[in-house]
């Protein structure tokens, strides 16, 4: 049973035609493309590859004759944009483009001297002064960073486990005096 709809295989020595699709159930896949090199046994040349340019239809031809004048602006060509955006003027804060927002570099430190306070509590203290000077810092300079919450949450967690182990060691205090002068009272 012969299928009509099917085009017959192209001769692998004829050229494919650019306008029809490339069909995977080709043995010989497309002849050619561009850009590359013709397969071995080949009788033609290869074609000369041509510049990409994104104003260029497909199929179209380019015209030579149209090239831009020595000196024109390069906004004449159509739509073309500046690879880098304009530098920044002084005195204004650059936003990082696309949300891409630097990391603070004490940000992590800071959280984890908040979270080793907990059972080291000299870190605690620490965090809690490194965290207030970082925000200080990023207060006067105006650059948000990505990790701000954890540098937020390092100093929070510094301030109570310094709060606790002050609260702690007056307690204690307070205690060795109870027991000191119940110890005189009753001797």
């Amino acid at each position: 049973m012969s299928d009509s709809n099917q085009n017959p295989s192209p001769d692998s020595n004829q050229p494919a035609d650019p306008n029809q699709p490339w069909d995977p159930s080709q043995p010989s896949g497309p002849a050619q493309s561009y850009g590359s090199a013709p397969s071995y046994g080949s009788d033609q040349p290869p074609a000369p590859a041509q510049p990409y340019d994104p104003g260029q239809s497909y199929g179209s031809t380019q015209s030579y004759g149209s090239a831009q004048s020595y000196g024109s602006a390069p906004e004449a060509q159509g739509g073309y944009q500046p690879a880098y955006p304009p530098a920044p003027q002084s005195g204004y804060v650059v936003a990082q483009p696309y949300g891409a927002l630097p990391e603070h570099p004490q940000g992590t430190t800071i959280l984890v001297l908040g979270i080793v306070g907990l059972f080291v509590t000299i870190c605690a203290p620490i965090a809690w002064y490194m965290g207030s000077k970082a925000q200080k810092e990023i207060a006067a300079s105006g650059q948000h960073y990505s990790n701000e919450q954890n540098i937020n949450i390092g100093k929070i967690i510094g301030m109570v486990l310094s709060i606790l182990a002050i609260v702690g060691i007056v307690i204690a205090i307070i205690f060795i005096v109870i027991a000191v002068v119940a110890s005189v009272a009753s001797s």
